[in-house]
């Protein structure tokens, strides 16, 4: 049976299992993870945190689905990560993979050894942690972001270490200097 690129969750559970066959780590994060920790909003594509991921290799993993798969781009800079994009080209239907993939080098690894294993439709697969998800979306850069994180920390209140947020984002700042984390974290935490 085709991958339907118009499915969401598929392609994010192809993106996985392609991943996984090939050693790449990462674990699935987006909208579609935004879905089991926050407010459920409409997304299209797949989403995947990681670390120190090869496009090359990634997109060859993601051959083996049975779908053309373009590089867009490769490490293009957003705030405190950088994102890889891959489309895919099947059956007339078109779609992407992002790899997002932290600028710090130690936190990424550290956030893929938080990364929790969960299931969709039956199958498992590896998920950014709640509070991971609330630290990427403090890197990133677009206001939508933080709406995501904040959904997340209101929707998890008592069950979220908030001071593995507060303590990871203060050393991110000082890792990457060229984003301001700590102000968007301040907007994002802001009341009212």
């Amino acid at each position: 049976m085709a991958l339907d690129l118009d499915d969401p969750i598929a392609l994010m559970l192809a993106a996985s299992s392609a991943f996984v066959r090939a050693g790449i780590e990462a674990a699935a994060y987006g909208g579609l993870t935004l879905g089991m920790y926050g407010e459920v909003r409409e997304t299209r594509d797949a989403d995947l945190a990681a670390a120190g991921i090869d496009a090359e290799i990634a997109r060859r993993a993601l051959d083996e689905i049975g779908v053309l798969v373009v590089t867009a781009f490769v490490d293009i800079q957003f705030g405190g990560c950088t994102l890889t994009r891959l489309s895919l080209v099947g059956g007339g239907q078109l779609n992407t993979v992002d790899l997002v993939t932290p600028r710090s080098p130690r936190y990424a690894t550290a956030m893929l050894a938080r990364s929790v294993r969960g299931s969709l439709r039956g199958q498992e697969l590896r998920i950014v942690s709640p509070e991971d998800f609330v630290i990427l979306k403090t890197l990133a850069t677009r206001d939508r972001d933080l709406e995501d994180a904040r959904s997340v920390l209101a929707k998890q209140r008592g069950r979220i270490d908030e001071e593995l947020i507060e303590h990871e984002l203060a050393v991110l700042s000082k890792e990457i200097t060229d984003h301001d984390i700590l102000v968007r974290f301040a907007k994002l935490t802001k009341q009212g």
